[in-house]
């Protein structure tokens, strides 16, 4: 049963990641990961990466920002993480020299939960997906 719930969770991973929440065709997707819980700022281990996606997006009309939180916490709560992380990687962004009007920041609607099959193994779910075109 524990290896099904695992595929099924893969499944449904490999799903969403090729899903684009602001409905353009993306050619590039950037996961960022390694936020603890409630954090917002953008992780320390995570800048450079950003910085070389911010490189490729500034000549891009289409860029999607997305974030995930976990299920520990309320909604309430939750939805600030959330708005908190992508409202970070979009400050991000446009202090690398993205254009702020092409970024499109995609809301999501509840806490989802992808990765962490328990509730104590969710740091993968923390986490903001940016694309472009």
């Amino acid at each position: 049963m524990r290896t099904f719930l695992a595929a099924l969770a893969l499944t449904l991973a490999a799903g969403a990641a090729s899903a684009n929440p602001c409905g353009f065709p993306e050619a590039v997707r950037l996961v960022v990961k390694g936020y603890p819980i409630g954090g917002t700022a953008v992780p320390a281990e995570q800048r450079e990466r950003l910085s070389k996606f911010a490189e490729t997006a500034k000549d891009r009309f289409e860029i999607c920002v997305f974030a995930q939180v976990d299920k520990t916490g309320s909604d309430a709560a939750n939805q600030r993480v959330a708005e908190g992380r992508a409202q970070g990687v979009v400050n991000y962004l446009v202090n690398q020299g993205v254009p702020a009007r092409y970024i499109e920041v995609a809301k999501q609607e509840e806490a989802l939960t992808f990765f962490g099959l328990l509730p104590d193994n969710q740091d993968d779910d923390r986490r903001v997906v940016v694309t472009h075109d």
